[in-house]
């Protein structure tokens, strides 16, 4: 064998695609890409005095704007294979998916409350519906999708998901993208104190425990329901429930008081806890059992 022919062997397998291990590595560098660029943008606009709604959506729009084209190119033209493969149906196909999760996340979170208040964690002080955070929700919610919940999805939990379970059994695979899941902002993280614009004070042990919760959980939304819908619409609504609906204020939705920094704990990570109890218990029940040694054939491959 050549060294041409050993060193294209390296890098391509034997349909001729890159190799699953650089598709991985491709597909994490396209998300840490984009929010990369993005944060970088928007530590730029900030410099020039931009007010903070400016550079949240500078944000989002960077984020998705380069991560999830690259996703596609990389599902076209590295996979080659087609973009359903990934999970993501229309998006009036995956509105009732959408509103599950949200529901889902609606429920846990009541469950949360009602195991905080019997054990003396927390208290609900009192219900609001006030103007001014509806209109934050509102505004928020379209800026968590685009810089948070659709580019983190379709990226870890759908194209990176999606790759190593064609190799690895789902149980497996699903660790292996919860670390590539955590790896990124660390890395991102990285980077940005080796420039000098960033400390490691963000990436602490409670943040770690969270990532790695939220990724598990979000990961069996998508292997149950097997829509990626589903893990935005929860993803959506945690971001804007530990934000605006349950917090310690009168602007709240629910205003709680935490007695113990357990009921804080209990709300922000219990509740994903509970949830990944949740769905594990479902996957396992006699019927219809999620086979989590599955491995899954690859896709039928794209048509150019």
């Amino acid at each position: 064998m050549s060294r041409k022919e050993t060193i294209l062997r390296f890098f391509r397998d034997q349909e001729g695609r890159i190799q699953l291990f650089w598709r991985i590595v491709l597909g994490w560098l396209a998300f840490v890409a984009g929010l990369g660029l993005a944060v970088a943008a928007a530590t730029v606009a900030g410099a020039y005095g931009f007010p903070t709604l400016a550079l949240q959506v500078i944000l989002a729009v960077v984020t998705t704007g380069i991560s999830v084209p690259l996703i596609y190119l990389l599902r076209r033209y590295a996979d080659r294979r087609p973009w359903s493969g990934l999970g993501l149906s229309s998006p009036p196909s995956g509105l009732p998916y959408f509103l599950l999760g949200a529901a889902f996340l609606a429920l846990l979170t009541a469950a949360s409350l009602l195991i905080g208040s019997a054990l003396g964690w927390l208290e609900v002080v009192a219900l609001h519906l006030p103007v001014p955070t509806l209109f934050a929700i509102l505004i928020n919610t379209a800026i968590a999708f685009f810089y948070e919940a659709f580019p983190e999805e379709i990226s870890f939990r759908g194209y990176l998901f999606r790759n190593l379970n064609t190799r690895f059994p789902r149980w497996i695979a699903l660790l292996m993208q919860v670390a590539l899941f955590v790896l990124a902002p660390v890395a991102l993280t990285a980077i940005m104190v080796a420039a000098g614009i960033a400390s490691w004070d963000q990436i602490t042990t409670d943040y770690i425990i969270n990532l790695i919760a939220f990724g598990t959980l979000l990961q069996m939304c998508r292997i149950l329901s097997g829509n990626l819908w589903m893990n935005i619409g929860f993803h959506v609504a945690w971001l804007e429930m530990v934000r605006y609906v349950v917090v310690p204020s009168s602007l709240a939705i629910i205003e709680v008081q935490y007695n113990s920094v357990l009921g804080a704990y209990l709300i922000n990570i219990g509740s994903v806890v509970i949830g990944i109890i949740v769905l594990l218990t479902w996957s396992l029940r006699k019927k219809n059992r999620v086979d989590w040694n599955r491995i899954e054939p690859e896709d039928a491959k794209q048509v150019s």
